[in-house]
């Protein structure tokens, strides 16, 4: 919940950088996209064959984790391969792929599931609905039902379902900051991000992840001018419209001392979703004692950050040691 003081902190933050997101960050990420560059550089981001100090992973494809309002909803499993079939259960990591929320695939984070899946965890790359035919907050109900469905596959996912963290890249980490940021927030504020109904048991059924990790992502959204259209295939219209939709969008908006400690990792160059969009949330979390942590990728822009080895390393990192099991 927010405090007086969370609220004073969160003013003295310039955010007028956030304003120059909008039809860049859409016709950018689109043209990556487009071109199938993504898709290709992640594919061989971590490509190397199983060897003695490489494990060997096992890869389940076009798995079914839900389905909402007539889509099937697809993830990609990577799992570690045990040579011990009695193997303690694993933490998970939910991989939530970027693309303007309009465009990309959870292919294109195949090599970061694949390093989290050769360090131990379990990765579940994940597609969601995507704008403009599905506008918010369609796509934060999708990273709800694939929470969802890794708790009642964890018995046979061999998941430790209280060991859950969720890593999104640009739109992708602008959903798993959602996620993190409205874990403590009263059922009114939840009900401004979702299409299920007040009685929909599955809101209460949430579990909370322990740690997430958000790569170039934008968190507030309140920041773009009045009358951008930038954002209108998104959340439907401009700001001056749905004030209270940009808000509710906006991850910031939900800051609060109940947040799961974050992991942000931003460029230092980054033109496209500026790093300012992301340190003012870490801000306005340490201010309220959240364990987050910031990592500034010196001279990288938006698309070099999510290629940059360091991105990776400290992702892993992070969740190693957020998700490590409890000490008998």
């Amino acid at each position: 919940m927010e405090t007086k003081q969370i609220e004073m902190h969160r003013r003295t933050v310039d955010t007028t950088a956030v304003a120059r997101m909008g039809n860049r960050l859409l016709r950018t990420l689109r043209s990556w996209l487009a071109s199938g560059l993504l898709a290709a550089l992640a594919a061989t981001a971590s490509a190397a064959e199983p060897t003695a100090a490489v494990p060997a992973i096992s890869i389940a494809t076009d798995q079914v984790y839900g389905t909402a309002e007539g889509v099937e909803l697809l993830c990609d499993v990577y799992r570690p391969v045990d040579a011990d079939a009695a193997a303690a259960p694993r933490p998970a990591v939910l991989v939530i792929h970027g693309g303007a929320w309009s465009a990309g695939s959870r292919r294109t984070m195949a090599g970061y599931a694949t390093r989290l899946a050769r360090a131990g965890i379990v990765a579940i790359a994940v597609d969601y609905r995507l704008a403009p035919a599905w506008k918010f907050p369609a796509q934060v109900d999708d990273v709800r039902l694939a929470m969802l469905w890794t708790v009642t596959q964890a018995a046979e996912l061999g998941i430790d379902p209280a060991r859950l963290g969720l890593f999104g890249y640009s739109a992708g980490g602008h959903l798993a900051c959602m996620i993190g940021t409205l874990v403590d927030e009263p059922l009114d504020t939840q009900l401004s991000t979702t299409t299920w109904d007040r009685d929909d048991r599955r809101l209460a059924e949430l579990p909370q992840p322990q740690a997430i990790c958000a790569g170039g992502p934008p968190c507030d959204l309140t920041g773009l001018h009045p009358d951008s259209s930038g954002l209108a295939y998104f959340l439907g219209g401009k700001p001056s419209d749905l004030p209270q939709v940009y808000a509710a969008a906006s991850p910031l908006s939900h800051a609060s001392a109940g947040d799961v400690p974050t992991l942000y990792v931003h460029g230092e160059r980054d033109a496209i979703v500026p790093l300012q969009s992301s340190r003012v949330l870490y801000e306005t979390q340490r201010h309220a004692g959240v364990a987050s942590e910031f990592l500034t990728i010196e001279k990288q822009g938006h698309l070099m950050t999510f290629l940059n080895p360091k991105m990776g390393e400290a992702m892993v990192d992070f969740f190693l040691k957020q998700l490590a099991a409890p000490t008998p």
